[in-house]
């Protein structure tokens, strides 16, 4: 049971039919067949027992592989399209322990205060995308986008399999000129450590500055480095050193 459990967590993560994974981690690890192609020669008990030790590591890989393959690969999406409103209320997590809890008055909801923006129920680069929008002057408004549902702004994306994932943009943010951005937030740099954790990242980037040029849209993507913002709407690259990810006041 654990092994099929196992199985079923790499597909979730990819998916990829449940007996296609059992049969790639077979063809890769278990005794049989063509040992030219083999990583391993594990007999069935040391196959189980390396699947089961091995769950985390080896759903990050098949998400790594799939995320690398896409970028090589597209198709002709026809996704279903709706028309997106900014619902009338909605919940986000709020941190009792606040303390010198003010109202963002840059918030699309009344009473939206910096309880809903703190380390313990944002990321920094959401918490300190919201402070800084909160200290702007050319901002009518700012809304926290969801991470699922059909009342949710989304965006279509492909992985290497082809198959269609909805990617959710984290604000939407209205200006003074009546300019619209639509901004995602990932994890930054920390003593020279990535803390981006999405490795669907690429992919998301593409099909989000595509939607962004056909729908006339200001977009970017928004990441820390030390205590500070960055954003790229131009070309793909992980490094925050790289000249396409520029200070966040500069463009925003």
């Amino acid at each position: 049971m654990e092994m099929l459990h196992c199985v079923d967590a790499i597909k979730s993560a990819i998916g990829m039919p449940t007996n296609k994974v059992k049969t790639i981690l077979e063809r890769l690890f278990r005794r049989g067949g063509n040992t030219n192609k083999k990583l391993l020669l594990l007999d069935t008990a040391e196959f189980y027992a390396f699947i089961i030790n091995n769950e985390h590591l080896l759903k990050e890989e098949f998400r790594e592989v799939t995320a690398d393959m896409a970028v090589k690969m597209s198709m002709l999406l026809h996704p279903k399209k709706s028309m997106f409103r900014i619902p009338e209320q909605d919940f986000f997590k709020y941190d009792p322990g606040v303390k010198n809890e003010v109202e963002y008055l840059s918030n699309a909801y009344q009473e939206y205060t910096s309880g809903y923006a703190t380390s313990l129920v944002r990321s920094t680069s959401e918490m300190l995308f919201e402070q800084y929008c909160e200290s702007c002057d050319d901002i009518e408004w700012v809304y926290k986008n969801g991470d699922t549902g059909q009342q949710y702004f989304s965006i279509v994306y492909i992985d290497a399999l082809q198959h269609q994932w909805l990617f959710y943009a984290d604000y939407i943010v209205m200006k003074k000129d009546g300019t619209v951005w639509v901004i995602e937030t990932k994890g930054g740099e920390s003593h020279g450590q990535d803390k981006n954790i999405d490795k669907q990242t690429e992919n998301k980037f593409n099909a989000f500055k595509k939607y962004a040029t056909e729908k006339g849209l200001h977009w970017g993507f928004v990441r820390d480095k030390d205590s500070q913002l960055y954003i790229n709407n131009t070309e793909f690259a992980l490094d925050m050193a790289d000249k396409h990810w520029v200070s966040l006041a500069n463009e925003f």
